[in-house]
């Protein structure tokens, strides 16, 4: 029998378990603006009602309600569920997730985004067996680190998580989980052979995965830009990484016609979910502080430079490895952005600060442990 610990290397390896914070973080990032928008409701509606007490009653009744409305959005957010009124306004997800306590929604949905991070990467592992003994010896599979049926079964295993992850979210959240599931199965067995296709189904399994627990979210800029990263990030790599088929001029304007497409579809849902088409509509809800809208761009640009300095002199697969392996941390950084637009600050410094310790965790382990290197995503 295999030592234990190499075998627990290999299946860590195959769920890419170290780099699947990025997609907790974008996971966490629409948890956390779904309850912004609670406690912005909360806080409004508390603001209007002494308002309202200020001009009718005395003064000291006036000071107390003045003192309730500035008190903390999270403090507020209890109101939610307690004022029909406040309820209306809001989307489903937000009037659900409010009513969550914290620990339970970042915990489940958490176990939500690693559950379906590890299915997709197990199951295209599994799947690519046969051709990784040619092309990629070096893979655990291949290699006898683990075999194909227990890939399969951290495939299964990772796919229940990640449904029980949703189901605190509500019947809606499952369906969303259904259908990140089928794009997710939809990618592995055929459409990653498909460089157009590929690309396009990898980007909307990103935006599935951040919009399956709040599918009624208006805000969808930020599942936009990572959307969009996947899919530059991707076709990237696969060029980096010297695949075959190479991609063709028709795939390139297919890829960017479906990026276009579905890029067109969410900021169509994003101005109907804020005002709707009126002279007043917005691409962003009322809660993100405009002047701070810039940090989220500035992540953008710094993950670039920072990924063009990484890939100086390296070539070939190593270089679309790192692309990828580095990606991961950049959906964190960007995440943290948004947060900190939303007024988050203290959530923000969190996810950025678990991102580069676990960037930093994966460089000591490459040099300690080769074996526990982990490449970054699905690869296509």
């Amino acid at each position: 029998m295999r030592p234990l610990f190499p075998r627990i290397l290999a299946a860590v390896e195959v769920a890419r378990l170290p780099v699947a914070f990025g997609v907790v973080a974008n996971v966490w990032l629409m948890v956390l603006l779904a309850r912004v928008e609670a406690s912005a409701a909360a806080t409004s509606a508390a603001a209007s009602t002494a308002t309202s007490a200020s001009t009718s009653a005395s003064t000291s009744a006036s000071t107390s309600a003045s003192t309730s409305a500035s008190t903390s959005a999270f403090d507020t957010i209890d109101a939610v569920t307690a004022d029909a009124t406040v309820a209306a306004a809001l989307s489903d997800s937000a009037q659900l997730i409010a009513a969550l306590p914290v620990w339970l929604a970042l915990g489940a949905s958490m176990a939500f985004a690693v559950g379906f991070m590890a299915f997709g990467a197990a199951l295209n592992d599994a799947l690519d067996a046969k051709r990784d003994r040619a092309f990629a010896p070096e893979r655990p599979i291949p290699s006898g680190s683990i075999a194909a049926r227990r890939a399969f079964h951290i495939a299964f295993a990772a796919l229940v998580l990640g449904v029980l992850g949703a189901l605190p979210f509500g019947t809606a959240a499952l369906a969303g989980a259904l259908v990140l599931a089928a794009i997710v199965l939809g990618y592995d067995a055929f459409a990653k052979h498909i460089p157009a296709f590929g690309i396009v189904l990898a980007g909307l399994a990103t935006a599935a995965s951040m919009l399956a627990l709040t599918p009624d979210s208006p805000s969808l800029v930020p599942v936009w830009l990572a959307m969009s990263q996947t899919m530059g990030v991707g076709a990237l790599a696969y060029i980096l990484g010297e695949k075959r088929p190479k991609l063709s001029r028709r795939a390139v304007l297919l890829g960017a016609a479906g990026w276009g497409f579905w890029s067109a579809a969410l900021f169509a849902l994003a101005l109907e979910r804020n005002g709707g088409f009126g002279a007043d509509a917005t691409l962003l809800p009322a809660f993100f502080e405009r002047s701070l809208l810039v940090l989220p761009v500035l992540a953008v640009i710094v993950c670039a430079l920072f990924g063009l300095w990484k890939l100086r002199g390296v070539r070939g697969p190593r270089a679309a490895e790192k692309l990828l392996r580095y990606g991961s941390l950049w959906k964190a950084i960007v995440a943290a952005g948004w947060l900190a637009a939303a007024g988050l600050a203290t959530e923000a410094l969190a996810v950025a600060g678990i991102a580069i310790a676990i960037t930093a965790l994966l460089s000591i382990a490459r040099e300690l442990a080769p074996q526990a290197a982990a490449p970054a995503s699905w690869r296509s």
